[in-house]
């Protein structure tokens, strides 16, 4: 079977869209080059960030941007395609122009991926920027699915931001150890399952194996690529 293609919005950031690149590699199960998914990547680091705009601290709309970064995927030929940042998310029903192809969520994916492997859960936590906390985008998709869900505090959000455009994006290590403490911060609060939903946080998942120490702990971005594979004609290698 010929494996569909898979176009990839980068640039958002731009370590994050590269961890994603790695990770359909690392989760389709081939042996050959061949038996890999065509993918084209549009890296457009001259998206506007998201949160800003979102919070009302920018003018600069990322909406444009990242129409005419889908249109570029599909007019390359593109089967279907994803974005590789959460807080983009909040967009993607709001597009003027007809984009052809399907547009896979990261958000649905997520909460999708704790709902069939933790089916007891009751709470889902979510550590996210502020503008994807502000925008509803996970809290909107957990509780249509029944659940609760919970962001950190005041402080811990600080400490999550910090984080993400200090560290991360900064190009410096991600504090692992900050980044737990919040995790468990929600897990006292009730939280059954932990969504990291930022893709800068998964990162830092990528350099510590959080999820695969802490079965608690879901990466959104692992749960995007492995649904991309499926999607793409692929069997997932676990």
């Amino acid at each position: 079977m010929k494996s569909r293609t898979l176009g990839i919005l980068g640039g958002v950031g731009p370590l994050a869209s590269i961890y994603f690149q790695q990770l359909v590699v690392k989760y389709t199960d081939a042996s050959t080059d061949q038996e890999h998914i065509p993918a084209v990547v549009y890296n457009d680091t001259f998206i506007p960030d998201r949160t800003a705009y979102i919070l009302g601290k920018s003018e600069l709309d990322p909406l444009p941007y990242i129409e005419d970064g889908f249109k570029k995927l599909e007019e390359a030929g593109c089967d279907l395609a994803v974005i590789t940042c959460n807080t983009a998310h909040y967009f993607l029903d709001k597009f003027s122009k007809d984009i052809g192809i399907p547009i896979v969520s990261i958000i649905e994916t997520a909460v999708g991926y704790v709902l069939k492997n933790t089916p007891d859960v009751k709470k889902i936590g979510v550590i996210a920027t502020d503008g994807t906390v502000q925008s509803g985008v996970y809290k909107k998709c957990i509780e249509k699915s029944g659940l609760e869900c919970e962001v950190p505090d005041g402080d811990d959000q600080k400490a999550v931001m910090d984080i993400i455009y200090n560290e991360v994006k900064a190009g410096k290590k991600g504090n692992c150890g900050r980044l737990m403490q919040v995790v468990e911060n929600l897990r006292s609060k009730g939280c059954g399952a932990v969504i990291l939903g930022c893709t800068e946080l998964s990162v830092i998942n990528e350099d510590n194996g959080l999820t695969k120490k802490y079965s608690y702990i879901v990466d959104a971005m692992e749960a995007l690529a492995k649904k991309c594979v499926v999607l793409c004609g692929k069997k997932v290698k676990e």
